[in-house]
């Protein structure tokens, strides 16, 4: 069977989403990504790029006309993060019974195959993956959430789907890039959803979604061109704050620079790579955040 997977891309994401589609290829032996573009360029790029195991979709392929009333209503991240529960159930209807689809922020990376998760949680419907915040973030939990959105996994059965049901009407309701009433944005209503419905359970295998706010609770090792974490292998990094704002230029608007050499380096590699081959096909094209402003904080990174 089939890992199923599935993100979504505007222009400001298409760089990292191939890449993030390259180290599946690498890492997974099987798979299906369903990619829903958001805007014209990023369908285009990608229907150019001719990605293996790849389903390109559009907004109007959610079938949902409440979508269409609100894009107007939201910026841009908050109406992608709106489709994101939508977009889960378009890729539960394309697979089997049973099966899991995991939604996968576009900045997110593979470094190892993802198996093991589903292998060692099977019994559970619904998998959410913790933001473990390290010390230095420990504030953020109270208002943005106790879960990350950017990886989860819902199982192809009745319960998953009526769970999906319920985060998909908080989220066409409210999701906004702010703090209000105990929500935020897709994120803080996974809060609830262990204690509404069953056979929930938080990802407990090592090495996933290690990201800005948690990596410095974890001592990271290079062997056998293999990154670990502690003693795991490390299976996905999120990107989380990684902004490209010019064709050798990024941002970390989270994080440091401290893992560089072992997860940035690599990753830059790929990602110089994409752009390239993009070049090659849409001369001109431009998927940068060159008008976002960033904090005094950041750490800017040639690529």
């Amino acid at each position: 069977m089939d890992n199923v997977f599935c993100t979504i891309l505007s222009k400001l994401r298409v760089y990292q989403g191939i890449v993030l589609h390259r180290s599946l290829l690498f890492n997974t032996e099987r798979f299906k990504l369903f990619i829903l573009c958001v805007d014209d360029e990023s369908y285009t790029i990608c229907s150019k790029m001719n990605l293996l195991n790849a389903i390109l979709i559009r907004i109007e392929d959610l079938k949902n006309e409440k979508l269409f009333s609100i894009r107007s209503e939201r910026a841009l991240n908050e109406y992608c993060w709106t489709l994101k529960p939508y977009l889960i159930e378009y890729a539960l209807n394309q697979s089997q019974s049973g099966s899991c689809v995991t939604y996968i922020d576009a900045d997110m990376c593979f470094f190892n195959d993802p198996s093991v998760i589903y292998e060692r949680d099977k019994e559970f419907d619904v998998m959410l993956s913790k933001h473990d915040y390290s010390d230095a973030y420990k504030g953020v939990e109270v208002h943005c959430g106790k879960y990350n959105s950017g990886f989860i996994i819902f199982r192809n059965i009745k319960n998953a789907r009526m769970a999906l049901k319920w985060w998909q009407e908080r989220c066409l309701e409210w999701c906004y890039d702010t703090l209000a009433e105990g929500r935020f944005g897709d994120q803080k209503y996974l809060d609830l959803i262990p204690t509404l419905f069953k056979n929930i359970c938080s990802i407990k295998t090592p090495g996933v979604n290690i990201a800005p706010w948690n990596e410095t609770k974890h001592t990271f090792t290079a062997k056998n061109q293999k990154v670990y974490v502690d003693k795991d292998l490390l299976i996905c990094y999120h990107f989380s704050g990684f902004r490209i704002i010019a064709r050798n230029k990024a941002a970390l608007v989270a994080g440091s620079k401290q893992l560089y050499n072992l997860l940035h380096f690599p990753y830059i590699h790929v990602l110089k790579s994409v752009m390239e081959d993009i070049e090659k096909i849409a001369p001109g094209f431009q998927g940068f955040n060159i008008e976002q402003k960033f904090s005094k904080d950041a750490n800017y990174i040639d690529i």
